[in-house]
C-alpha cells in the first residue's frame, strides 16, 4: 500500500514557493493567520492579481495570424494558398502581424481562470468570480497548461507587473497536478506519496538554504569513488544538498528521506534504515580529510520525534532528525535554520 503524508496546504504552498524560487510569495503571507491559508485562499490571491492587471490594462503585442482572404495583405503563404488556387477560388492565405492581447501571459491567465472554475477544492463564490473574469478576455486563447509553458515566459519592463500573477498560476498548476494524482485533498490539507513529497522536499531544502543564509555555499555535489577500476559500473554519488562553509573547513551534507516510519525492524531489533545510513556515511567518507563534516538525515515526523547525533571523531558526525510538516511555517523555518547554528555548538561541546 502506498504511504501517504498529510501536509497543510499552507506549508505545501511555502515549499513550492521555494522550489520555484519565489520566496517573496511566502513573505507576503507573514501577517496572515496561517489557518486562513487554504487552497481557496491561494486561488483568491490569483484572482486579486487578475483584477489588478485588468484595471491597469492587459499587455498586448504583435502576434502572427494566418487567415484565408480575398484581399491580398501581409505575407502571402504560397503553400497554404495552393489548394484555393488549384480549385480557382479567389482566395489566398496571408500571414499578418496583429496587435492583440492573445499573448502567452494572458493565455496563462485565462487557462488558470478556467481551471479554478472547475476546481472542486475552491469555494463556489471563488469559482463564480473566476468565471466572471473569463468574460473580460474573450479574444484570448486558453491552451492546456504544462510545466514547459511557464519556462517559455520572459519578463521585461513592459510586462514585469505580470510576474506575481504568473508565479501564483504556476503554484496552482502544480497543486492541481498533485491533487489529481492523489484524491485525498481538502481546502486545508493534502496527501502526498513518498516519491512526490521527497522530490518536492529535496528541491525545497536546496533553494531554502541557498536563499535564507549567507555563510554556506549550496550545491548538489557529485563525488567520485576512491576506487580504481571501471568507474562507469559504479553507482553515482550525488548529494541532495551540500553546504560548504565559506571558510572552506566546514561542510554539511543533508539527505531527505520520506518514509512512513523512521525505523526498520530486523529480527526484533529496531534501527534506522540501514541503506540510508550507509549512503550518507559513504558521502562523508569521501570528503577531504581537512574538512569537518556533518551528515544529516531528515525524516518526516510521524508520532516519533527523533534527534540523534553520532560522533565518529572530532571531524565527523552523523545526525538523524525528524521534521513536522504539520507544524507552523514559522516552526519549520526556525528548525531548519537552527540546524546550521547547531553546527558550531556541537563542535564546541565535542572539542571541549
Amino acid at each position: 500500500m502506498e504511504n501517504l503524508f498529510k501536509v497543510p496546504i499552507r506549508n505545501l504552498f511555502c515549499l513550492l514557493s521555494y522550489v520555484n524560487e519565489m520566496p517573496q510569495l511566502v513573505e507576503t503571507l507573514n501577517d496572515i493567520d496561517e489557518d486562513l491559508i487554504t487552497y481557496d485562499f491561494i486561488a483568491k490571491q490569483f484572482l486579486n492579481e487578475v483584477q489588478t492587471l485588468n484595471h491597469r490594462g492587459l499587455v498586448k503585442n504583435y502576434v502572427v495570424k494566418n487567415e484565408s482572404t480575398s484581399q491580398l495583405g501581409g505575407r502571402l503563404m504560397m503553400n497554404d494558398s495552393m489548394r484555393y488556387i488549384i480549385t480557382r477560388k479567389p482566395i489566398v492565405v496571408c500571414e499578418k502581424d496583429e496587435y492583440s492581447a492573445n499573448i502567452l501571459l494572458n493565455q496563462v491567465m485565462k487557462s488558470t481562470l478556467r481551471s479554478i472554475c472547475v476546481n472542486r477544492y475552491v469555494k463556489e463564490e471563488t469559482r463564480k468570480r473566476s468565471f466572471l473574469f473569463l468574460d473580460l478576455i474573450p479574444e484570448v486563447d486558453a491552451p492546456t497548461l504544462i510545466k514547459e509553458t511557464f519556462s517559455r515566459i520572459c519578463f521585461g519592463k513592459h510586462n514585469v507587473r505580470y510576474k506575481r500573477m504568473v508565479h501564483i498560476a504556476m503554484l496552482l498548476h502544480e497543486l492541481t497536478l498533485l491533487s489529481h494524482k492523489h484524491g485525498n485533498w481538502s481546502l486545508f490539507s493534502a496527501e502526498l506519496d513518498e516519491k512526490s513529497l521527497n522530490q518536492i522536499f529535496e528541491k525545497f531544502l536546496f533553494h531554502f538554504y541557498r536563499i535564507e543564509q549567507q555563510d554556506y555555499r549550496v550545491s548538489s555535489e557529485v563525488m567520485q569513488w576512491h576506487l580504481a577500476g571501471n568507474q562507469s559500473l559504479l553507482p553515482s554519488m550525488k548529494t541532495d544538498v551540500s553546504l560548504t562553509h565559506k571558510n572552506g573547513f566546514e561542510k554539511i551534507i543533508i539527505d531527505a528521506k520520506f518514509y512512513k516510519n523512521v525505523f526498520q525492524e530486523n529480527y526484533g531489533k529496531t534501527s534506522f534504515h540501514s541503506h540510508n545510513m550507509y549512503q550518507l556515511y559513504t558521502y562523508l567518507m569521501h570528503q577531504p580529510k581537512e574538512v569537518n563534516v556533518r551528515g544529516i538525515l531528515i525524516y518526516p515526523f510521524n508520532g516519533t520525534d527523533v534527534d540523534e547525533q553520532f560522533l565518529r571523531d572530532n571531524r565527523m558526525t552523523m545526525e538523524v532528525m525528524t521534521l513536522n510538516l504539520d507544524d507552523s511555517w514559522k516552526g519549520i523555518y526556525e528548525k531548519l535554520i537552527g540546524v546550521l547554528s547547531r553546527n558550531i555548538n556541537v563542535r564546541l561541546v565535542k572539542n571541549s
